[in-house]
């Protein structure tokens, strides 16, 4: 231990005694000599008879980083709306109208101001028009409450079946009611009341007392909800179909009888779950034909 400290104290001495000489050594030569041994180890050193001069180190400003690479956006394509908003608003302005303000779908359709398709599309291809039936029949023969029944304006937007069995049996002598009419009329087509000449010929044309009701005009019904529907305890208005968007731009036996039976229509519960696997209203509302049923922003388009 005491050998170890012997040592170390040697060694201080040493260094002292180095740093010493060195000073000594320096301090007693010539500036030219202090300058080569101190210029040596040390940079900035003055030259003989030159005095020091302190300045500032100047800073320069940090480089920026390059810059990056701005990516070429890609072009955004834009896709026109078919139906764009307010579009059934400015069609049925230069719809032709009847004596009662109701749009003339019939006379619009022989004018060519709409063009209801047949069916859905599928691949791109649309269906053909079915055959229409050209036949007019007498349901009543003579007197004020003649009546002749024109097949062929009917069968231009209905197939047989939508009227036949249910409510026409097709029998001899069958009693009509204005009721059995009333199945489409009243709530989709023109009104039975107010405009009794467009089947009566013999009766006078009256002018309409009060404007179209909305309601009818747009042809609207209130589909039926399942009790046990989640909906009913959430506080969401049952689903409302409008006809009058619909049939400008589908016949009506694009739906009828086949994805909606029409005594059924509005009475039989249909499930979101049912429309979702592609029936009833997701035949078109996909998110292909029309918006989806499943599409959460779309829900007061139907429920509202």
């Amino acid at each position: 231990m005491l050998a170890r400290k012997r040592g170390a104290l040697r060694s201080v001495v040493v260094a002292l005694c180095a740093i010493g000489w060195g000073a000594f050594v320096i301090g007693g030569c010539s500036e030219e000599s202090r300058y080569s041994v101190l210029s040596f180890f040390f940079e900035g050193v003055p030259k003989p008879g030159q005095k020091t001069q302190w300045q500032q180190v100047a800073r320069l400003p940090r480089r920026p980083p390059p810059a990056k690479a701005t990516p070429t956006p890609a072009p955004v394509a834009v896709v026109e709306e078919k139906y764009p908003f307010g579009w059934l608003p400015a069609l049925l302005k230069t719809l032709p109208h009847d004596a009662a303000g109701y749009p003339d779908m019939v006379a619009a359709f022989k004018e060519k101001k709409i063009d209801p398709l047949p069916g859905v599309e599928q691949d791109h291809v649309v269906p053909k028009p079915k055959k229409i039936a050209d036949m007019d029949i007498t349901l009543i023969p003579k007197g004020k409450t003649k009546v002749i029944f024109s097949h062929a304006i009917h069968t231009t937007l209905v197939t047989c079946k939508s009227c036949h069995q249910t409510p026409f049996k097709m029998t001899t002598g069958e009693k009509l009611s204005m009721d059995d009419c009333a199945m489409c009329h009243e709530q989709v087509a023109f009104p039975i009341k107010g405009e009794c000449v467009r089947c009566h010929p013999a009766m006078k044309k009256k002018p309409p007392k009060v404007p179209p009701k909305e309601k009818l005009l747009d042809g609207r019904i209130t589909l039926a909800r399942a009790k046990s529907s989640d909906a009913n305890l959430s506080g969401i208005p049952p689903a409302s179909f409008p006809h009058l968007p619909h049939r400008v731009t589908y016949r009506c036996y694009a739906c009828h009888p086949t994805v909606f039976p029409m005594k059924e229509e509005g009475t039989k519960p249909i499930t979101m779950q049912e429309i979702s696997s592609g029936k009833f209203c997701g035949v078109c509302h996909n998110g292909k034909i029309a918006f989806s049923g499943d599409d959460l922003g779309s829900c007061s388009r139907c429920h509202s």
